[in-house]
């Protein structure tokens, strides 16, 4: 082969590899509370299967995903009030591949949960849901 073709070849493999990897963004989403605008959003890195969520674009909870666990459940005080985000992410066990990614796909579906999505809780309130 010729060297341009094998250095063309690399990089279009080296940038679909690179697409596999680009983290999921959730849509920002507004609410108000006590009378002041919050909006939250967030991002999930499949990689490392690592969420951040933002409040007003501040990275307030972060968390990652045991093997086989979908669920998270992260808390925090953002100025003065309770935030708790309580998250299910579908992918990480429809996305393991094999047998188990399989069955866990089939289960989900059946289930209705197959999303990745974060219910989203001010004081006690649900306030939101971010879908990834």
């Amino acid at each position: 082969m010729k060297p341009s073709l094998i250095l063309l070849l690399a990089g279009a493999s080296l940038f679909v590899l690179g697409c596999g990897a680009a983290p999921k963004r959730a849509q920002d989403k507004e609410v108000v509370v006590n009378g002041q605008k919050w909006i939250f959003g967030g991002e999930y890195k499949t990689r490392g299967r690592e969420l951040t969520l933002t409040v007003n674009g501040d990275p307030v909870l972060r968390g990652s995903f045991a093997p086989y666990t979908p669920t998270q459940r992260l808390n925090t005080t953002y100025r003065g009030t309770e935030v708790v985000a309580s998250c299910y992410f579908g992918s990480v066990l429809g996305g393991s591949g094999g047998k188990v990614g399989i069955v866990a796909g089939a289960i989900q579906g059946a289930k209705g949960k197959a999303a990745d999505k974060c219910d989203m809780m001010v004081a006690g309130q649900n306030v939101e849901s971010l879908y990834f």
